[in-house]
């Protein structure tokens, strides 16, 4: 069982049901969920009973989340709806058996093959994503965003969960149809998932999400099963900005992308799937045909002539849009140049003071280790004569003890000849005759 969700208004209710069909003849066993975006989508999908279709209506579903709820009331209905996709999926993701993986499809998606080939490259990943493949003429595109919503795959497991969880909380937080370095409506915040999510799959088969910006250059060619894309099969197309112009006639609008509408792709493209929106429309319409008609002849090509004086004034002030911007950019960019200027001159003036205020540290050193040297020189001679000073009172100290010895040594004769003198008078005393 693979298990799909997307979700459309009436305005694209033929192409959700020519999704459902391709899906019907390529998937195998499938559930398709539909977020039913106004009640005639309901009401019609409820009358079809469509096998394989599991309905979702829009008021209970956005009551159910009050940050979507109020993000509803802060931006347009097509940033509502772009809201609605991260949604949707972290709503049905928990109700799948866990490590099954859902995937959200556009509804303006039609597959020519089998998706299995897509299934076998995600393997075991929790999540997978399709890059837009810009070709290098159009790789400014990218500032849009690296990847494309058109195809989201996310496994019920921690991963998975996580990531529907962060998508979600940031698309009800902010998802707007305006460019922003970071962001930009939903599909922007996928750039960051793969190093965010390491387990994350880059799906990168030229026959994935073939879309009108990837098909300059592509070689479309019959295959035996299918269409082939430079020879790799065409799992499915995205129908990005087909335009009805009336009368059966269609705008491919690859003309935005420099891409051309070549045979194969419309012989076994788009006029397949023209084909099948006009069946399920079941409205006498005249055979589909795309801008430009095969036959030129076709009187249906002056249905072209009002689209392409829009598509003309569109990008008139598309133009005007840009140069205005660009002599915006002009002016900013002259006043940061001045102000760089000033900067710099800024710059040099500290770069001078820096200069004299090294010269000078550098002097202040020099003369600090001349101090210091001249220190060291009297704090030697100061050590020598302290050395010389506790010699000389050495010295002293041994000339007294000698003095103290030779004082000593003088009292002792002193006292010696004075006993000695005593002595002597005695003696005389007693040699002298008695008168």
């Amino acid at each position: 069982m693979r298990f799909f969700c997307t979700y459309f208004d009436a305005g694209y209710l033929t192409r959700g049901l020519a999704l459902h069909a391709s899906l019907a003849r390529h998937a195998g066993d499938f559930s398709l969920a539909v977020l039913c975006m106004d009640a005639a989508v309901e009401a019609d999908l409820r009358r079809r009973n469509l096998p394989g279709v599991r309905l979702l209506p829009l008021e209970p579903f956005v009551a159910k989340y009050p940050a979507l709820a109020a993000a509803r009331g802060n931006r347009t209905k097509l940033e509502f709806y772009f809201t609605c996709t991260s949604w949707l999926m972290h709503h049905l993701l928990v109700e799948l058996p866990p490590g099954e993986l859902l995937t959200y499809l556009d509804a303006d998606l039609c597959f020519y093959g089998p998706p299995d080939l897509v299934f076998a490259e995600i393997g075991s990943a929790s999540v997978a994503i399709t890059p837009h493949r810009f070709p290098s003429a159009l790789a400014h595109l990218e500032r849009y965003g690296r990847f494309n919503v058109g195809w989201v795959s996310l496994r019920h497991d921690a991963t998975g969960q996580a990531c529907a969880r962060d998508w979600a909380d940031k698309c009800a937080d902010w998802c707007y149809n305006q460019l922003e370095p970071e962001r930009y409506a939903d599909q922007k915040y996928l750039d960051a998932w793969v190093d965010r999510f390491p387990v994350t799959v880059s799906l990168e088969q030229k026959g994935v999400n073939f879309a009108p910006w990837n098909a300059r250059d592509c070689i479309v060619s019959a295959g035996p099963d299918g269409p082939l894309v430079d020879g790799a099969p065409l799992v499915f197309y995205h129908f990005h900005a087909l335009v009805h112009l009336g009368r059966g006639l269609y705008d491919p609008s690859l003309h935005r992308y420099d891409a051309t509408l070549t045979d194969g792709l419309r012989d076994l493209v788009y006029l397949p799937y023209l084909r099948e929106l006009h069946q399920i429309a079941g409205t006498p319409l005249e055979p589909p045909e795309l801008l430009p008609p095969a036959d030129p002849r076709d009187d249906r090509n002056g249905l072209a002539l009002p689209h392409l004086l829009r598509e003309l004034c569109a990008s008139e002030l598309d133009r005007a849009r840009r140069l205005s911007a660009i002599e915006m950019n002009r002016a900013a960019t002259a006043q940061t140049i001045a102000y760089l200027k000033v900067v710099e001159a800024d710059r040099d003036r500290a770069q001078r003071d820096l200069d004299r205020t090294v010269e000078y540290l550098r002097a202040v050193e020099k003369d600090s280790a001349d101090r210091l040297a001249s220190i060291q020189f009297y704090q030697e001679k100061l050590q020598t004569a302290y050395a010389d000073l506790e010699r000389n009172v050495k010295y002293l100290k041994t000339l007294e003890a000698e003095i103290a010895a030779h004082v000593k040594a003088a009292a002792e004769r002193e006292a010696m000849i004075a006993d000695l003198s005593h002595q002597l008078q005695q003696a005389r005393q007693v040699r002298q005759p008695n008168p």
